[in-house]
């Protein structure tokens, strides 16, 4: 019997073992879509910008772009989503440069030409070696740090971890078991994560930053409903803007589109 016993325990174990294994693959899997290839460049639309390698805390090394303004009176430091790399993201950086913000765009490990693997704990060491890159070419001036979908988990824990002068937020999540609810009704999926993402709770202990909030109803990746409950959870200063078009279509970069004003409001009030 105890031998018999003994190896129904040695069976559970190893179905818990590969169920937590098959589990930690799944999440992996939705939440992680790096591209290591790089296929356009600020140069592919008529920005000059410089190559900057840095270092993560741990020793991973990172890779971003410094995009500078002709008179900058601000940086922003671009904290992307889950998915491809920085090359993805060079068509912004007329949007900023051209509104007076240098622009540092830059990979999370195992992103574009940066290495190691992504991990929560990783992104977050990411952000701040990131800042810590940023600021001295910023030459004191006011840093913002922006954040789309994933990225906004990342940029608000950035802003609580480093003098940041304001955080911007596009079609962010409340957390990721906000996401496995709405995602996966059926299933306790959020209950069994081991990644937390929790955007709402951090952005909830930033009182004094200010903060803008954009998000569009007609986001297909992170829902309209999550995002108000990320903006609810905020400290003040705070202010949500209506946007339109998908998740990553960021049609307040555009000018006379949904958000561009409430945008270009919360940027003016930075000052060199």
């Amino acid at each position: 019997m105890k031998k018999i016993f003994t190896t129904l325990l040695l069976v559970i174990l190893l179905a818990a073992v590969g169920g937590g294994f098959l589990l930690l693959r799944f999440e992996r899997q939705q939440l992680y879509h790096p591209r290591p290839d790089i296929h356009a460049t600020p140069a592919h639309f008529q920005q000059r910008f410089q190559e900057v390698q840095f270092t993560a805390a741990d020793g991973t090394t990172l890779s971003g772009w410094w995009i500078p303004a002709n008179h900058p009176r601000g940086t922003v430091v671009f904290c992307h989503g889950n998915g491809g790399n920085i090359s993805d993201r060079a068509h912004l950086a007329p949007a900023f440069t051209k509104r007076g913000f240098n622009l540092f765009l830059w990979d999370y490990r195992g992103y574009g030409q940066s290495a190691g693997s992504p991990s929560e704990p990783g992104l977050y060491r990411d952000a701040r070696a990131a800042f810590d890159a940023a600021q001295p070419m910023s030459r004191n001036l006011p840093i913002i740090v922006y954040g789309h979908s994933l990225g906004a988990a990342v940029a608000c824990q950035l802003a609580r971890e480093r003098p940041v002068s304001g955080l911007i937020i596009e079609g962010g999540f409340a957390s990721m078991a906000d996401m496995a609810r709405r995602r996966f009704p059926d299933w306790p999926l959020d209950r069994l994560l081991t990644v937390k993402y929790d955007a709402a709770a951090t952005a909830a202990a930033l009182p004094g930053i200010p903060k803008l909030f954009g998000h569009s109803p007609r986001d297909e990746v992170v829902p309209f409903q999550s995002g108000r409950l990320l903006f609810a959870a905020a400290a003040a200063p705070k202010t949500f803007t209506i946007l339109g078009g998908a998740h990553s279509d960021s049609s307040w970069l555009t000018p006379g589109q949904p958000g561009g004003e409430d945008l270009d409001n919360f940027l003016a009030q930075f000052k060199p």
